[in-house]
């Protein structure tokens, strides 16, 4: 039995080093596919590790009590209202804050950094807090004697996007100089957003972290919060404490929310758990890859094999011991693709781990080789070549002896032989031409199943880059609306609200470089119908004649009543034109700004993708207690004014808290895909190389079944280029059948992977889309790599011994 065991693993081995290089490329196939399972999911996990270790380093809040835009109150109001609901013992800490928008200025001698921020006005020691401590980065954190100083803390992510130094100074607006003295972040701030219906992303917004009463005086809200963040005991009843906390402050205005309401906590969450099924789906289409290569090279070498099976079958060898022989080829292919499998996937991890510190800086980042999920990945390994050897084997064990011994069974399909034969289908051309098509069409299982493979790198190929196109034409979406009238106009946000006839607001009206200037209103709000909520954030515009107004129905609103939702958010809350939704926004009464509940009807659905963009008529001013009143101005250069120039004029001004452009929405998109360059470059390497890979098999594996035709051929005087010529056409006629199926299997999974993204990032909607660049692109490059792999053979073709190759042995 021993002996028996021994011969049979020489003779596999015999059969491996037969085939050594195809061997070795079907386990490099197969290690791709292992290592990138392995390595891709692992980094899910350890995001889900490191947010966890993060948040609670810098033990982020409970509960966070926000008061509406331009809301105020004298500093301890809000911990007042905390402490005294039913279960205020159950607070072991608080922190109240102002939290106030701004411009930051942080020019350098390399250029202009002009950008809309905001001050988080904070305890100063808040870098050892009970309650969302600041982590600092870099330089020094904030001392008591900071107090009332303009000093600050600067948010890491902007100073290392912006190329700052750990300290220096910044101007404000209201040209108001302030200091920072290093950089660092809070668990609101472990990626940027910016605030409500922004999204600049970390290079177009900085936060400055200063005490409060600093922050105060920056601000000129003397004795004033807006903010307060608070942390409960273990045990506490959460869900009841926030009901009690929005009552108490129901009469400020303020709105209650939880860490899972954060918009940063949930994108970061979602985002892991989102990644876990984008990677999984990278690998499943590579392990498919590798299957359909593996499959197809056992069937090959089984086939070459149908003689020998056939004579073992006809002298009464069991059909189950003639399996072993090819059974162990694929075991040992398989062991060979794991072992290299755990070096690829440990790569790939190393590369994803040095992506994701530098996309997301984290307190704490947690990176344990994650042995379970290496185990899968091995598992998968080992089935996988194991599963694809026994199909054929069954296959070929199930012929009659006489047929697998019969030199003119080819195991062809009819339909096939009889299309290579000319008599369905004719071709034009000489016969070497006539003949890569016939190769094609003779073998349909075999074309069909090398075509898969290719398919499936495509695929995962296509779905990187649809995910690109689709980012990019969701920003041209919003610019082309945003941008069809005025392109150029400026959104300044004041710090408050006044009068549109007052002197601060004739002021900016009256600047130089100032050509139109209108009074608007800018306020956030809910929007709510059946069952499903959406915040926005509600421009109150004047419709009919004003600088710029969206489009309805392909033209420009016009001043009717009712609010303008986008696609999104009409697709979410399920409603149309005409339907009445609740809308839970500010009014001001005599004691400030408190939230009320109107029902609205939808006056029209505009096309921007920013779900978060809503608007309605100056002539509905009245909803919120505001008419005549502005805190928002839609200003146009004059003629010969610049943008920039403009911006910087209006920087200075009084009760100005931020300037931006109107169209700021696409360079944050194109900001935020350089970070994820590298991780999808990495997966666009991968693709090609298992095309590569894939390709070269198929073109090695026809070189060797067509020995003794391209020995002919050579024989009657067909020169070496017309042969590989021949073999090129073959391939790349292959290469074009699995790139086109890999583009209509790859914009299914776009679709697939928007639909996912969609409950990440909510307030963008995307539909999926490929470029024409793209569908270019990828038919060039699937057909140019699988097309030329026959090159890789040249040298094998010229050491071709005709003689030798024309000799039949019987």
């Amino acid at each position: 039995m021993v002996g028996s065991a021994r011969l049979w693993l020489r003779w596999s081995w015999r059969d491996l080093r037969g085939r050594w290089v195809l061997v070795t490329v079907l386990a490099l196939i197969i290690a791709i596919g292992t290592g990138v399972y392995a390595g891709l999911g692992g980094s899910s996990a350890w995001r889900r590790m490191s947010n966890d270790a993060s948040y609670e380093r810098l033990r982020m809040h409970d509960l966070r009590v926000q008061l509406p835009e331009g809301g105020f109150v004298p500093a301890g109001t809000l911990r007042e209202a905390a402490l005294t609901t039913p279960h205020g013992g159950s607070v072991s800490a608080t922190e109240e804050r102002l939290v106030v928008p701004t411009q930051v200025d942080a020019s350098t001698r390399a250029g202009p950094v002009l950008v809309p921020g905001e001050v988080v006005g904070m305890s100063s020691a808040s870098a050892g807090a009970g309650v969302d401590s600041l982590h600092l980065a870099a330089g020094r954190a904030l001392r008591p004697a900071d107090a009332g100083e303009p000093v600050a803390v600067l948010e890491s992510k902007f100073a290392d996007e912006r190329g700052l130094p750990t300290t220096g100074h910044l101007t404000l607006s209201g040209a108001t100089r302030v200091s920072y003295v290093g950089t660092g972040y809070t668990p609101e701030y472990f990626s940027i957003m910016g605030r409500p219906g922004q999204f600049l992303g970390a290079k177009g917004y900085a936060v400055l972290f200063t005490p409060l009463e600093s922050a105060q005086a920056l601000t000129g809200q003397t004795g004033k919060v807006n903010d307060l963040v608070l942390r409960l005991a273990p045990g506490t009843d959460r869900a009841q404490v926030q009901k009690e906390l929005t009552a108490a402050v129901a009469g400020l205005g303020g709105t209650v929310t939880n860490r899972e309401d954060d918009p940063v906590h949930r994108a970061l969450y979602q985002d892991a758990e989102n990644d876990q099924t984008t990677w999984n789906l990278f690998a499943v289409l590579i392990l498919l890859g590798a299957a359909f290569a593996a499959f197809n090279l056992v069937s090959r070498m089984i086939e070459a094999q149908r003689r020998e099976l056939g004579v073992g079958m006809a002298l009464g060898v069991p059909p189950r011991a003639l399996a072993v022989r090819p059974l162990l080829v694929g075991v040992q292919i398989a062991v060979l693709g794991v072992v290299a499998g755990v070096g690829v996937g440990w790569l790939m991890g190393l590369a994803m781990r040095s992506e994701l510190s530098a996309l997301l800086p984290l307190p704490v980042w947690l990176t344990p080789f994650q042995v379970g999920r290496f185990t899968e990945a091995a598992l998968l390994g080992l089935v996988i070549p194991i599963v694809a050897t026994l199909l054929p084997i069954r296959r070929a064990l199930r012929l009659q002896p006489v047929d697998a011994i019969r030199t003119s069974t080819t195991g062809r399909a009819r339909g096939g032989r009889l299309l290579a034969s000319g008599r369905l289908l004719r071709l034009p051309g000489r016969i070497y031409s006539q003949v890569p098509v016939r190769n094609v069409l003779r073998a349909p299982r075999r074309t069909l199943l090398t075509a898969l493979g290719v398919a499936a790198a495509v695929t995962s190929m296509v779905a990187v880059l649809g995910l690109l196109d689709t980012m990019f034409a969701t920003a041209d979406r919003s610019d082309a609306e945003i941008s069809r009238v005025s392109p150029d106009r400026l959104s300044v946000s004041l710090d408050s609200f006044y009068p549109a006839s007052s002197p601060q607001v004739r002021a900016l009206a009256q600047a130089p470089g100032v050509g139109r200037a209108e009074a608007d209103l800018r306020l956030s709000g809910t929007v709510s119908a059946h069952g499903q909520d959406v915040d926005v954030m509600v421009d109150v515009i004047s419709l009919d004649g004003g600088v710029w107004a969206p489009t309805v129905d392909g033209r420009p609103a016009t001043a009717a009543k009712g609010l303008l939702l986008s696609t999104t958010a009409a697709q979410d809350l399920g409603v149309r034109v005409g339907d009445t939704v609740a809308f839970e926004h500010p009014v001001r009464t005599a004691t400030g700004l408190e939230m009320v509940t109107t029902r609205v009807p939808v006056g029209g659905i505009h096309p921007n993708p920013l779900r978060v963009l809503a608007y309605l008529d100056t002539s509905q001013a009245d909803l919120f207690g505001l008419r005549g009143a502005t805190n928002l101005l839609t200003v146009v250069p004059s003629s010969g004014t610049g943008q920039a120039s403009l911006q910087r004029e209006l920087f200075d001004r009084p009760a100005v808290a931020s300037v931006e452009a109107a169209t700021g929405f696409s360079q944050a998109i194109d900001d935020s895909l350089e970070k994820f360059t590298g991780i999808l470059r990495l997966l666009e390497i991968v693709a090609l190389l298992l095309v590569l890979l894939i390709a070269f098999n198929t073109a090695s594996l026809n070189t060797d079944e067509r020995a003794r035709e391209h020995a002919t051929m050579f024989a009657f005087g067909l020169p070496q280029r017309t042969v590989l010529r021949m073999a090129v056409t073959e391939n790349a006629l292959i290469g074009l059948l699995g790139t086109a199926l890999g583009l209509g299997f790859g914009y299914l999974a776009v679709d697939w992977l928007v639909g996912r993204l969609a409950t990440v990032i909510p307030d963008i909607g995307m539909t999926a889309t490929l470029s024409t660049e793209t569908v270019v692109t990828t038919l060039a490059l699937g057909v140019l790599v699988v097309g030329l792999a026959p090159l890789l053979t040249v040298a094998r073709l010229r050491r071709m011994d005709i003689p030798a190759a024309l000799r039949v042995v019987e």
